[in-house]
């Protein structure tokens, strides 16, 4: 059986993780906790489902349960590192030493003990994407910013910035709708030279990128003030 996350049109490039899991009620819950997180989440119910998944869709994560149903969790293992070099958090109900040990020596990244604590899974999660090169999207309102891709989403849409105008919107939705004065801006982006005039330039591309996406609105500036990056529209 198969179940895969529902998709968004804020997709925008998330972590793509794989669960490996016999239990359909340990699957719905751990991908509703992971798409929630911010990551697009496949499951499968069996070790060779989840082989025949890594050839064909290589994941950028692997959590697998070691108890399944149709292959050793050691074989599992094994095949699944000679298919990708992505972390293998392993989920498992033991915390023998030799097991942990012998599933490091065939592979495995990692060790989360069941009944597993949700925070805990989401750190390591989060942790070994950081180390492997991947990192989960932020989600601010209609936003999807991935520093990973140096890109920044609106409803799902590339808004095709450049590397100054992503800089800007990264720094306005560190506290969406709040004001940043401007020089507070050209500190974080040309740290002890200031560039007033480029700044005003940079900020009029950005405007112009939102007008042409129907969100020019979204970019507020405050005479004296500064400027803010809604990431929805204020109810009228």
């Amino acid at each position: 059986m198969t179940q895969t996350s529902p998709s968004t049109s804020t997709n925008c490039l998330r972590p793509h993780l794989l669960l490996i899991e016999d239990d359909r009620d340990v699957r719905r819950v751990l991908c509703d906790e992971l798409s929630l997180e911010g990551f697009h989440i496949h499951a499968e119910a069996s070790g060779q489902q989840g082989l025949t998944y890594t050839a064909q869709h290589p994941p950028d994560l692997i959590l697998l349960d070691l108890g399944l149903p149709d292959l050793p969790g050691a074989e599992v293992t094994r095949r699944l590192r000679e298919l990708t070099d992505a972390p293998i958090v392993v989920l498992t109900a033991t915390d023998a030493l030799h097991e942990r040990v012998h599933q490091l020596s065939l592979g495995a990244t990692d060790f989360v003990m069941k009944p597993y604590d949700p925070r805990e899974l989401l750190a390591r999660v989060h942790a070994h994407l950081r180390r492997h090169g991947r990192s989960a999207p932020v989600r601010v309102g209609r936003f999807c910013l991935d520093r990973q891709q140096h890109r920044l989403s609106l409803d799902g849409r590339d808004l095709h910035l450049s590397p100054t105008e992503l800089q800007i919107a990264a720094v306005l939705l560190r506290e969406p709708g709040q004001l940043f004065s401007r020089a507070f801006l050209e500190q974080q982006l040309w740290p002890g030279t200031p560039y007033r005039n480029a700044l005003n330039v940079h900020v009029c591309h950005l405007r112009a990128k939102l007008t042409a996406a129907g969100a020019g609105d979204l970019l507020v500036s405050v005479r004296r003030g500064g400027l803010a990056l809604l990431g929805e529209r204020a109810d009228p």
